[in-house]
């Protein structure tokens, strides 16, 4: 059995492969469906519990958020699910601090996982492959590297099937972990884009991403002062922040702007942080799962509005097997909702990674005999 760090992950994967990994996980849920007798997919869960830290992690923790109406809870958050083709299942689990916060740009869900939880000690995300032939426990992958560019690898996928290939411009909505990777994976698969305007609440820090951004990808990374300059002129507007409320104003969507958002809720606290006005103005929506009901808040607004149809929407898995065909016109917008994690994105992306450790050596190894057992009679 093998333990992968976050190090030896980063040696190991790539935005493309990646993207190609998951491409192929879509495909075998859109072929699993008709399968009654399989499943591919444990929806994820949250569980929550209330925390009281002792007096000066409270005051630290809490001192830490900006605005008002400050709280924190205990998350145990899972998932789980199989890939046939890499030959894994696949249980991906975290043990998180959350703080809920309501400031200048409304409430925000905030993990604590920048050192900043008690003790100053790192968080706990794990993930767990088992082998689907020989039914062993192959590995455990610390989670950070991979979860991070599944997410971004999943935007760019739905990018990829709604939008045009001339995009030449982005707004990004965010200035942290997730905004970076997506921000890299959304250039990655329209290599066009040679402006990108940044905005986040905190000026530090989106000065701080334009500055970093700019230096990596070597094109014009500008931090913005408002989200109305944010958008302004911008093909692609991707949202990738803490915000439980719209970023910017639905009203300010252009005809042939398109927007990707990967802030979903769950099955206890709902996020909206794109404007239902905005999406409802969009000819083609698709999401990442219709099959999780949870993380669609502002597609659902627009249902029970009678401004959009539940059939009309389109998932990733149809868009990949070709099961349904997007053709965008020009002045139409899009939207495309990232709005959950699947088990079986793990298990295809970690399956495609214990691969290339076997092969390179990479990791530490454990023996069977400490994870594997025997039933004595």
């Amino acid at each position: 059995m093998l333990i992968l760090d976050n190090d030896d992950i980063s040696k190991l994967l790539t935005m493309e492969d990646t993207i190609e990994a998951l491409r192929i996980s879509n495909r075998e849920i859109a072929d699993f469906r008709s399968q009654e007798e399989f499943t591919l997919n444990r929806p994820r869960t949250n569980c929550y519990l209330p925390w009281k830290g002792d007096d000066a992690d409270t005051q630290r923790i809490f001192a830490a958020a900006a605005g008002n109406d400050t709280r924190v809870l205990y998350d145990f958050k899972s998932m789980e699910g199989g890939s046939p083709h890499f030959g894994v299942w696949a249980v991906r689990s975290s043990s998180d601090l959350v703080r809920f916060t309501t400031g200048t740009y409304g409430p925000t869900y905030t993990y604590l996982r920048y050192g900043d939880l008690p003790g100053h000690k790192g968080y706990s995300d794990l993930i767990f492959l088992y082998n689907i032939h020989d039914a062993q426990f192959e590995a455990i992958l610390q989670s950070a590297i991979l979860q991070r560019t599944r997410v971004a690898a999943t935007s760019a996928l739905g990018v990829d099937y709604l939008c045009p290939q001339s995009i030449k411009s982005l707004a990004m909505f965010g200035s942290g972990w997730q905004a970076a990777a997506n921000t890299r994976a959304l250039c990655h698969v329209r290599p066009g884009i040679k402006r990108v305007q940044v905005f986040s609440p905190n000026e530090d820090n989106r000065n701080a991403f334009a500055a970093r951004m700019r230096g990596e990808l070597g094109i014009d990374v500008v931090a913005m002062a408002s989200p109305e300059e944010a958008i302004r002129g911008m093909d692609l507007i991707c949202e990738a922040t803490s915000a439980r409320s719209p970023v910017f104003d639905g009203e300010l969507l252009r005809p042939g702007q398109h927007m990707v958002s990967i802030g979903g809720g769950d099955e206890r606290f709902p996020r909206r942080p794109v404007d239902p006005r905005a999406v409802a103005r969009c000819a083609h929506i698709a999401a990442h799962s219709l099959e999780v009901r949870f993380g669609l808040e502002e597609i659902t607004d627009c249902i029970e509005e009678g401004k959009v149809k539940w059939d009309d929407l389109i998932d990733l898995p149809d868009l990949i097997s070709g099961k349904r065909r997007v053709a965008v016109a020009d002045g139409q917008c899009t939207y495309f909702k990232n709005n959950v994690g699947l088990g079986s994105q793990f298990a295809s992306v970690g399956g495609m990674v214990l691969q290339r450790a076997k092969e390179r050596n990479i990791g530490f190894v454990v023996p069977q005999e400490k994870v594997a057992q025997f039933m004595r009679r």
